[in-house]
């Protein structure tokens, strides 16, 4: 095998544990060998003292000793490989990176290079890169830029690697850095207050703006500051024509609406606005599909067929995108989002209607009132079996012509939109494909079986399993 080489851990003396079962599919692929490993020839030739796994080396490098045995035939032969230790840079642990927060929202713009002397202690051959996450830092991958906007609110650990630019080594050193942000006493934006349309679709709807409070005063005291809600910016800077009823507000802009927002000091009369976006998201809205349809192939006659029930999606979608279907047996299940049945679904009834359910994976709104699918299980033909069809040698070669449509009404016996062909093949008949065409001649001498196919022209169901003799006498 290559050498097997590794990174010293966090005391750089060349020592560490290593697993060396990472060579094993290399040195014997086959999966009726073993893999052992042993500290001398004397005890690989013996088989005694296998090392443990993982492994702390004595030197570095070192070199140990592989018996590989067949676990079947109990043979085995012996190889050797070699451990390499690579050294990884020494680096420091930063002073943390510490940011005053004008916005009070926890989050911050750090200089990530300003750390870069403390950590590297100066040595100009090492190179640094900073990472959200300790594996991104190790795999070397997502490097973060040199301004970096926080992602975890108020305290977060980013991950600086340190490696040598002029050792060609893989070997790196990680440190943490912490980086703090340091809140003033302020009032966040808040995110838009959102919620679902009713059938009526008109935009309007009611909010409970109080909801907001405690996003907007983020964490500050409510019994200091009050909050209060304004149509019009003017009255909200001062003080006036506040919503009467918070807690059920009516937006008077459809769909979208901008309220303003007053936080106040009572202690000493200071205020800060900030707004809200109000958002009425619209119900999905969906096409009546189709009936889905089978043939009553499955046991015919029983009328239950399994039904894949997303078959309907995409009319019922008409081209809309991110709404996802869940389906019911009862209006009552698909209004309340309970019991929903799976496809492929097996029918309980011919015909039967399916409620269905549509939710925005977006906003979470959902309709279980502006479509159905209707499932219908057709029959399928019956063709009565024809009597032989008979025909005189004239030469007595065993062949001769045959009007095969005269056997066709005998065959339909009465049903409706029934259309017959005749293939010299079951297959062919199953699939449609190579229909006869009459007066037809025999390819098998004296006696041949043709196959029928019965097929309904309004729905598509078919029967193959009549078939049909044809006799040269």
């Amino acid at each position: 095998p290559t050498a097997l080489e590794v990174c010293d851990d966090g005391v750089p003396d060349g020592l560490t544990l290593i697993d060396l079962t990472l060579k094993n599919t290399e040195i014997a692929s086959d999966p009726n060998y073993s893999v052992s490993y042993y500290l001398t020839q004397l005890d690989a030739d013996n088989m005694s003292n296998p090392l443990m796994i993982p492994y702390m080396n004595i030197s570095n490098p070192q070199t140990v000793y592989v018996v590989v045995q067949d676990i079947t035939t109990g043979c085995v032969n012996t190889t050797t490989l070699d451990l390499v230790v690579e050294q990884a840079p020494i680096a420091n642990t930063p002073m943390p990176l510490e940011y005053c927060d004008p916005d009070s929202d926890g989050f911050g713009v750090f200089n990530l290079p300003d750390v870069e002397l403390e950590v590297t202690g100066g040595d100009p051959s090492l190179a640094v890169s900073f990472h959200e996450t300790m594996a991104d830092a190790d795999n070397d991958v997502n490097s973060l830029p040199s301004t970096y906007n926080n992602i975890v609110e108020d305290q977060q650990t980013i991950y600086v690697r340190v490696e040598s630019s002029t050792i060609a080594t893989d070997c790196a050193t990680i440190v943490e850095l912490l980086l703090i942000v340091h809140p003033t006493p302020q009032i966040v934006d808040p995110t838009p207050l959102e919620v679902c349309d009713d059938v009526s679709a008109d935009g309007i709807a009611q909010f409970d703006l109080t909801s907001k409070d405690s996003e907007i005063l983020n964490g500050l005291d409510p019994l200091q500051y009050l909050v209060t809600y304004h149509e019009l910016e003017a009255n909200a800077e001062l003080g006036l024509g506040s919503v009467l009823v918070p807690t059920s507000y009516t937006n008077i802009v459809a769909f979208n609406q901008l309220i303003w927002v007053r936080v106040e000091d009572t202690v000493n009369g200071c205020y800060k606005l900030t707004t809200l976006d109000l958002v009425v998201n619209a119900l999905p809205v969906l096409v009546q599909p189709s009936p889905l349809e089978l043939c009553d192939d499955n046991n015919p006659g029983d009328e239950m067929e399994a039904f894949t029930l997303e078959d309907a999606n995409a009319e019922m979608l008409n081209g809309q995108t991110g709404i996802s279907f869940a389906y019911y047996e009862t209006q009552l299940d698909a209004d309340n989002g309970t019991n929903p049945i799976v496809s492929p679904y097996v029918n309980t009834s011919n015909p039967q209607t399916i409620f269905v359910r549509a939710t925005n994976d977006v906003t979470g709104c959902s309709v279980s009132t502006t479509a159905t699918i209707l499932l219908r299980v057709n029959p399928i033909p019956s063709p009565a079996a024809p009597t032989d069809l008979e025909v005189c040698d004239l030469d007595n070669d065993g062949f001769e012509s045959f009007d095969l449509e005269s056997k066709s009404l005998e065959i339909i016996n009465g049903e409706l939109d029934i259309a017959i062909t005749y293939h010299e093949t079951q297959s062919d008949a199953d699939t449609d494909q190579n229909a006869l065409v009459s007066p037809y001649t025999n390819i098998v001498m004296d006696e041949q079986v043709i196959y029928i196919r019965a097929e309904n022209t309004v729905t598509g169901c078919f029967n193959t399993s009549q078939r049909l003799t044809i006799r040269v006498l």
